[in-house]
């Protein structure tokens, strides 16, 4: 689920095609985040517990998203003017 193009799209892209990918990436990490909240919804609806590997399952799709999310704050933070590292403030 990580983007399977370089975290440093300064190297050789102009500031459109910089923008396009991150409103690209943009799109997908949300549908991402939507099909995880409807997961979830879903699961709080039932009346049975979660099987382990049901929670297997739900980890391993979060945790790649939250890796998703970390290499999407790193592509805005590149390519906004005068920054150079996004701030260390993981929430998880």
């Amino acid at each position: 689920m990580v983007p399977n193009y370089p975290l440093d799209p300064s190297d050789s892209m102009t500031a459109d095609e910089q923008w396009i990918r991150l409103c690209d990436d943009f799109v997908n990490l949300e549908a991402q985040c939507a099909v995880l909240c409807e997961l979830l919804s879903c699961l709080s609806r039932r009346d049975l517990p979660l099987d382990q590997a049901g929670k297997h399952g739900v980890d391993l799709y979060s945790n790649q998203l939250r890796e998703r999310l970390i290499a999407f704050k790193q592509q805005l933070y590149k390519t906004r003017p005068g920054e150079m590292e996004p701030p260390n403030n993981s929430s998880c």
